[in-house]
């Protein structure tokens, strides 16, 4: 097997930084694999303690060859994280073809690398998948050790090739004028994850930059499949408040372990309609989304109907109050 290189982007978080190089180091194919750290440099008028942070998280990538080789590429001044997985996703993705993508606070089971690359090696060559995932969130009702295709992307733990990733576009702009009401329920996820296309309208007027966004957008608009556990293979240890667009968040904790293989592939290529309703039903669970809402949501994304949205709405508001 010809081993994807890995990727982790860092920034200011020494403790989270460890932790997860920590688990990577102890990865099956770790001792095997190439490892590329980058390394963001510091903002303008950043404080000494702020200073003192960056600092630290660069002495630990340097402590320990925690993969096969470790290749440290270091900014000196401050590009963001958008900015630095695009360049860096770019420059490592068109050089080796294929790479496996981490940031500072994705701990990663003992079997993660394993999955990622009999995934990257098994679906090359089939141009419908363009995205894989160690990250599944904290649905019911689902044993571990198989995996499932489904239409949107994770992105705490993920792989793809370069012939893929050569679509991806940073565009707001393009993608509001691209997208239509029908078109943004089903990258909501069935309307159950509002918060999708908000990213998209929040990167247009500036409020947010992020880039996880744009290569969901990517995929959607190219009709590409993600590949994902029936169980989370990665646990993100950054929703404590202390990363850049995450404030503290319970929502996706668990406790099972994920330390296990995934042995079973899907056989055909196509969304698994049961494993896709259960994350619908997450999200639709932590966003509080209503019977209320859904109707709202049905009615004002069909042409035509506006006037029945009109009335229907003013039915629903009195049966609210």
């Amino acid at each position: 097997m010809n081993l994807a290189p890995i990727i982790l982007f860092v920034y200011n978080r020494p403790d989270h930084t460890l932790k997860t190089l920590e688990a990577l180091a102890v990865n099956k194919l770790a001792n095997q694999s190439d490892l590329f750290i980058y390394a963001d440099g510091p903002k303008d008028n950043i404080t000494k303690d702020q200073l003192e942070e960056i600092k630290q998280t660069r002495e630990v990538i340097k402590s320990k060859n925690w993969c096969k080789t470790v290749t440290i590429i270091e900014s000196e001044k401050n590009k963001g994280l958008a900015a630095s997985i695009i360049s860096g996703v770019t420059d490592i993705v068109h050089k080796y073809d294929k790479v496996i993508v981490l940031e500072d606070d994705i701990i990663t089971g003992k079997y993660f690398l394993e999955f990622m690359n009999t995934a990257l090696d098994k679906y090359e060559n089939n141009k419908n998948v363009w995205h894989i995932t160690g990250w599944r969130d904290p649905v019911k009702k689902t044993s571990e050790g198989y995996s499932y295709f489904y239409p949107t992307m994770d992105c705490w733990g993920w792989a793809t090739w370069a012939d893929r990733w050569k679509h991806f576009k940073k565009d707001a702009l393009y993608y509001k004028n691209k997208f239509s009401d029908e078109m943004i329920f089903h990258f909501n996820i069935e309307g159950s994850e509002p918060g999708n296309w908000g990213q998209i309208e929040d990167n247009l007027t500036g409020k947010m930059n992020t880039w996880a966004i744009f290569w969901y957008a990517t995929l959607f608009l190219n009709k590409g499949l993600c590949l994902g556990p029936s169980k989370s293979l990665v646990k993100n240890i950054g929703l404590d408040g202390s990363g850049e667009h995450c404030g503290p968040n319970n929502k996706y904790d668990f406790n099972d372990s994920i330390d296990f293989s995934i042995e079973r592939f899907p056989k055909e290529i196509k969304t698994s309609k049961v494993e896709y309703r259960k994350n619908i039903l997450f999200y639709r669970k932590i966003n509080k989304i209503t019977m209320t809402r859904r109707i709202k949501m049905f009615i004002k994304r069909k042409r035509g109907l506006k006037n029945i949205y009109q009335q229907l709405k003013k039915i629903l508001k009195q049966d609210t109050i």
